[in-house]
């Protein structure tokens, strides 16, 4: 992907290179700006293929709603894969329907957000 392909990834270097320092997102008194979004993004991207996660792989993310969240989904578009976002509400059982029915490779969460038995 490159920063002229359009794609959401795209759309980030872009704007990471336009307003480094300019506010990304704000969630209470969690703020990113798009300079530190977009290089947490390249670094999750970077971790995920390290972790042989390859473009088409679905990759299921179970947290509420943060900037950690944000951080994930852009890296995981940034290395390809598809993200499948998973209500962190869920009982271990509804996660391991989701993650069989949509194929995903990975599950991200936190301990406590869902999926940890899964």
């Amino acid at each position: 992907m490159t920063a002229d392909d359009g794609t959401v990834p795209a759309l980030l270097d872009r704007s990471a290179r336009a307003h480094p320092d300019r506010t990304a997102l704000r969630l209470g008194a969690d703020e990113v700006t798009y300079g530190r979004l977009d290089g947490l993004a390249h670094r999750t991207a970077a971790l995920l293929r390290s972790r042989g996660v390859r473009p088409g792989d679905r990759v299921a993310v179970a947290l509420p709603n943060s900037t950690l969240f944000a951080a994930l989904y852009y890296g995981i578009l940034r290395a390809g894969a598809i993200v499948v976002p998973l209500n962190p509400l869920l009982r271990a059982g509804e996660v391991r329907h989701c993650l069989a029915d949509a194929g995903a490779a990975l599950l991200l969460s936190r301990p406590g957000d869902g999926g940890e038995a899964a």
